[in-house]
């Protein structure tokens, strides 16, 4: 986590990368794994979690992987997979959603990345979340530009 544990160290990532504007949206989220069952959708998507950084032009971001088997995912245990660097581009986004997470559930959203090549990433975060001092601010800025009401 001291990867990404503050928006300096986040920005600095998507700034190599040719990104990292002051108008983006960071956001560290964790995978739904209630989304992704069987054996060929574990492999196509390898991630516990995605480091994102959502822009005008598109969306970026790292994987976020365990270096030790856990059975709880949580950001204290997730390093940032340098080679993983993917940009999709807003030409390549069918939709970006932003749901509730479950029925009851107020205080965690779903993150939808869809792509014109049907593939879709599905994940989760917390609306406050006190662990990335970047998450509240960054959280509310995409509920507010992507919320599906």
């Amino acid at each position: 986590m001291d990867e990404f544990n503050t928006l300096e160290k986040v920005k600095k990532l998507f700034i190599e990368k040719g990104l990292g504007g002051d108008n983006d949206i960071y956001l560290a989220l964790l995978k739904d794994t209630r989304k992704y069952t069987g054996m060929v959708k574990g492999m196509e998507y390898p991630y516990m979690g995605l480091l994102l950084d959502i822009s005008d032009n598109g969306v970026g971001f790292y994987h976020l992987k365990q270096e030790k088997f856990s059975l709880k995912v949580s950001f204290e245990k997730l390093v940032v997979d340098k080679d993983s660097f993917t940009f999709i581009d807003k030409s390549n986004i069918s939709c970006i959603e932003v749901k509730k997470f479950a029925l009851l559930d107020k205080k965690r959203r779903e993150l939808v990345i869809k792509t014109n090549d049907k593939k879709a990433h599905y994940v989760y975060g917390a609306v406050e979340d006190n662990q990335l001092p970047y998450h509240n601010e960054n959280m509310s800025r995409l509920i507010e530009k992507y919320s599906v009401r």
